[in-house]
């Protein structure tokens, strides 16, 4: 995350920033569940050797996003955690 200092004029922006992260976090984490979902749900309607190659590509993709969601998750968590600090002063 940030160094060893971090400079913030407007805790509330601050906040309001965290804020929208979390709800665009929280639509990716919907828009990845939905993916896999859907993909999956494809199985039986396929015929085609193509549908094991495509479930592990979008599998594979899922698991990486996975991985970006806990970065956000940090970045979210880090935010939060300052704003707190910052309204304790």
């Amino acid at each position: 995350m940030a160094g060893n200092a971090v400079v913030v004029h407007d805790v509330n922006m601050l906040e309001t920033f965290g804020g929208a992260l979390q709800e665009k976090r929280d639509e990716l984490e919907n828009l990845y569940v939905s993916l896999s979902a859907e993909t999956l749900q494809q199985e039986t309607n396929w015929q085609d050797p193509q549908y094991a190659y495509l479930k592990e590509q979008v599998t594979s993709y899922c698991e990486i996003c996975k991985g970006q969601l806990n970065e956000l998750d940090d970045a979210i968590s880090y935010i939060s955690s300052l704003v707190a600090k910052l309204r304790d002063m």
